[in-house]
C-alpha cells in the first residue's frame, strides 16, 4: 500500500501512523498483524465511503489469490485491536454482501509528500468461519488462521504464497494425520465423564468444531474429533460448564460465525480454533470469544508430532485445555484422555463410522456398520463399537431401512456384547431403553436403562430425549415436559428436541405455545418435514381448522405431492370439511398400502379411520401395526387422533396385551 502523504490518523483513543506502522491507545502501541494493520490504514484513508472486499483484497493482498472470506479476518482483528462492540460498532460498519465503511471521526495530521510502502508480509490464507455477507460480526477463528501462520509473520524476511504444489503436500499430510487421527471423540459418553450441564452462577462454554487452515485440506471426522477432546478434557471444571458434541455439530461450516453459533447455543463463550499440519507437525490456535461482546479474551496454543493419534489428542486437550482451567480459576488437570480401546486404526474406524451414521440416512447408516465391523474385528473387545452398531440397527429401522422385527432384533446381541465388556456404558444402556420402549414395550425395563444411563451421564441428550418421549407414552405428561425440556437446554439447536417439546407442551396444555414452537423451527429449519405434519395435527387439535387444512396442504406440497392430488383434497375440503380431507387422505394412503405386509403408515391409516367413524379399519390396521412393531404403535395410549375409538373395550384390550 503506497501513502502519497505521511498523514497521522486520530479517531477516538487510538492515533494510527501508517509510515511507522503503529496503532496506538493513549500512547500505548497496540499489536496488530501487518495485513491488518494495511486494511486498517485503508479503511481509515475512506473513512465514510463504502470500501468493497473486493478492493481489499486488491490493495492488501496485492492481487494474490487467496479467499474472499480472509478480509473478515482482517475486520476481525481490527475489532478486537479496537474493542469495537459489534451490537453498536463505534468504528467499522458492515454492509452486508459489499464490504466496510469506517464510521469513525477521523482526524489526519499532514507531514511530507516524500513517499513510503508499507507492504505486509504474505502469509498462508484460507477460508474463515465467518464472513461479513452473514453476520456483521467477524469471526476470532479468521485470526486463528493468522495465527497459525505466526512463525512465517514473526518475520519479514519472506512472503508465502500458496501454490497449487504446497496445497497438495498439506493436503496429503492432512489426508495421512486423518487416517491414523480421527480423533477423541465423537465418543458421547462411552468413555468419559460427563460434561456438566448449564447451572445458574456458572460460566457456560461451547467448543466449536476446528477449522483448517487450508481448506483444501479440510476433514470433518478430524475436526470434530479434535473439538471432543477438547470437551472431554474440560468437562471436569468446576467453574464453568461446556456444551457436548452433539450440540456443536452442526456448527461445522467453513463460514460459521462463532458468535452467532454461541447466542445459538446460548452461551456465554465459545471457543473458536483451526487447525495446520506442515512438515509432519500439527500446529492448534483457539480464540476465546466472549459471545456478549463479541471480543477475544484470549489465546491458545498447542503444537504436536502428528504421527500418534493419542499423543496429538493429549497433548493439544492439556495444552489448551489447562489455559481454559486457569482462565476460569480452575485448577488444571495433566491427566489423559481415557479411551475404549488402544488400537488405534479401531478408533479411527469408529470416530469415522459416528461421524456418517450422524448424516441420519440410510446408506451412511450402512457404511457404519461395515466401518464398525471392522472396528469390532481388530477390538472384538471394543464396547463403545458393540454399543454403536446396535445403536445403527435401531436407527436404521428408523429409518425405513428394513422392518423393526429384523433390525432391532439384529440389534440386540450387539447390545448385549457392549454390556457384558461394560455394564456402565451409558449410551448401551440409553439404546437399551430405546429398544425396550420402540420394540419391546417393556416400559418398566425402559424407565431402568434410562434413569441408570442418565445417572451415569446426566447430560446425555439422547437418554434424556427418549426417558421425555416414554414418560409422554405413560401419559406422564407434566415429566415429558420436565425432560423435553432438559434436552433442548442441552442441545438448544436440535430440531429434533423441540419438535418433541411440542407435543409435551399440548399434553399439558399449552397448545398455543407447542405451536409457536413449530412455527419458530419451521421459521429456522424449513426443511425440516415433521414441523409441518406437526403443525397440521396441532392446528386441528386446536379447533383451527383453516390453519390446520393450510399446513395439510404445505405438508403435502413439501413432499412433492403432484397438483391433482393438491387440488383433489382443497376440493374435498370446500365439499365435507375435514371429514372429506380425512376420507380423501384415507383412501389415498390405503392405496399404497399393502394387507399383510410391513408398512410405517399403518397407526396413520387407523388414525384417518378413527376420524371417519370406521373403527372396525380402525382396529384392523392397529392390530397389523403391533403384529408388525411398528414404531409409532408406541405412542397409541395417547394418540389425539385415536380418541373417537379409545372407550371402545377393544382398545383397552389392545393395550393390555402388548404393553407391559
Amino acid at each position: 500500500m503506497t501513502h502519497k502523504d505521511r498523514n497521522i490518523y486520530e479517531f477516538g483513543e487510538f492515533r494510527l501512523s501508517p509510515t511507522e506502522n503503529i496503532l496506538e491507545k493513549a500512547g500505548d502501541p497496540i499489536p496488530l498483524k501487518p495485513k491488518a494493520f494495511a486494511a486498517l490504514v485503508h479503511l481509515v484513508e475512506n473513512h465514510g465511503k463504502l470500501v468493497e472486499k473486493g478492493d481489499l483484497l486488491d490493495r492488501v493482498w496485492n492481487g494474490a489469490f487467496v479467499e474472499e472470506a480472509s478480509v473478515s479476518k482482517c475486520i476481525w482483528e481490527i475489532r478486537a485491536a479496537l474493542s469495537d462492540d459489534t451490537k453498536g460498532s463505534r468504528f467499522i460498519q458492515t454492509v452486508p454482501k459489499r464490504g466496510y465503511r469506517f464510521i469513525a471521526d477521523v482526524t489526519a495530521t499532514s507531514g511530507t509528500d516524500e513517499e513510503d510502502i508499507v507492504e505486509p508480509v504474505g502469509t498462508i490464507e484460507t477460508g474463515e468461519l465467518s464472513s461479513a455477507d452473514i453476520s456483521p460480526v467477524e469471526s476470532p477463528e479468521s485470526v486463528l488462521l493468522g495465527e497459525s501462520d505466526a512463525a512465517v509473520e514473526s518475520s519479514d524476511e519472506k512472503s508465502v504464497e500458496i501454490k497449487a504444489k504446497g496445497s497438495r503436500r498439506l493436503i496429503y499430510l492432512a489426508a495421512s494425520l486423518v487416517l491414523a487421527v480421527i480423533t477423541a471423540g465423537l465418543l458421547y459418553s462411552f468413555f468419559r465423564k460427563p460434561a456438566q450441564a448449564n447451572a445458574p452462577g456458572l460460566v457456560s462454554l461451547a467448543v466449536l468444531p476446528l477449522k483448517p487452515a487450508v481448506v483444501e485440506s479440510r476433514n470433518q471426522d478430524f475436526e470434530l474429533a479434535l473439538a471432543d477432546s477438547l470437551i472431554m478434557k474440560v468437562s471436569e471444571a468446576k467453574t464453568f460448564t461446556v456444551k457436548r458434541l452433539f450440540a456443536v455439530r452442526k456448527f461445522t461450516d467453513i463460514d460459521t460465525d462463532p458468535v452467532a453459533a454461541g447466542r445459538d447455543l446460548e452461551v456465554d463463550y465459545v471457543l473458536a480454533s483451526t487447525y495446520q499440519i506442515f512438515d509432519g507437525r500439527i500446529r492448534v490456535t483457539s480464540q476465546l470469544v466472549n459471545v456478549n461482546t463479541g471480543v477475544s479474551e484470549q489465546t491458545f496454543r498447542s503444537e504436536a508430532d502428528a504421527g500418534n493419534i493419542f499423543a496429538v489428542q493429549d497433548t493439544v486437550a492439556n495444552d489448551i485445555g489447562n489455559g481454559l482451567f486457569a482462565k476460569f480459576g480452575d485448577s488444571p488437570n495433566p491427566t489423559n484422555l481415557k479411551r475404549a480401546t488402544d488400537n488405534e486404526k479401531a478408533y479411527t474406524l469408529y470416530n469415522e463410522a459416528l461421524f456418517i451414521l450422524d448424516k441420519y440416512t440410510r446408506d451412511d447408516t450402512g457404511k457404519a456398520i461395515d466401518l464398525l465391523d471392522q472396528a469390532i474385528d481388530l477390538d472384538p473387545d471394543y464396547s463403545a463399537a458393540w454399543a454403536l452398531k446396535a445403536q445403527a440397527y435401531c436407527q436404521l429401522a428408523h429409518e425405513g431401512g428394513g422392518t423393526p422385527n429384523d433390525l432391532f432384533t439384529k440389534a440386540g446381541p450387539y447390545l448385549e456384547k457392549a454390556l457384558a465388556i461394560d455394564g456402565n456404558n451409558a449410551v448401551a444402556l440409553t439404546i437399551s431403553g430405546m429398544i425396550n420402549r420402540d420394540y419391546n414395550w417393556h416400559h418398566e425395563d425402559a424407565y431402568r436403562d434410562l434413569k441408570k444411563a442418565i445417572a451415569l451421564d446426566p447430560n446425555m441428550t439422547l437418554a434424556r430425549r427418549i426417558l421425555a418421549g416414554l414418560y409422554y407414552q405413560d401419559g406422564k405428561f407434566t415429566e415429558a415436559l420436565e425432560e423435553g425440556k432438559k434436552a433442548v437446554d442441552l442441545n438448544p439447536t436440535g430440531s429434533w428436541d423441540k419438535w418433541f417439546l411440542a407435543d409435551y407442551l399440548a399434553a399439558t396444555g399449552s397448545r398455543n405455545e407447542a405451536i409457536e414452537v413449530l412455527l419458530h423451527l419451521a421459521e429456522i429449519e424449513p426443511k425440516f418435514q415433521p414441523t409441518y405434519f406437526s403443525l397440521w395435527r396441532h392446528y386441528f387439535e386446536n379447533g383451527e381448522k383453516e390453519k390446520a387444512f393450510e399446513y395439510f396442504i404445505k405438508n403435502k406440497q413439501f413432499w412433492q405431492a403432484k397438483p391433482k392430488e393438491i387440488e383433489h383434497f382443497q376440493k374435498a375440503y370446500k365439499a365435507n370439511g375435514w371429514n372429506g380431507v380425512f376420507r380423501a387422505e384415507l383412501d389415498l394412503m390405503r392405496s399404497y398400502d399393502r394387507p399383510d405386509q410391513y408398512s410405517t403408515r399403518k397407526v396413520y391409516i387407523a388414525e384417518l379411520a378413527a376420524q371417519v367413524g370406521d373403527t372396525g379399519l380402525a382396529f384392523q390396521y392397529l392390530d397389523e401395526a403391533a403384529r408388525f412393531r411398528s414404531l409409532q404403535f408406541s405412542n397409541i395410549k395417547v394418540d389425539p387422533l385415536l380418541e373417537p375409538i379409545r372407550s371402545d373395550p377393544r382398545f383397552a384390550n389392545l393395550v393390555n396385551r402388548n404393553f407391559q
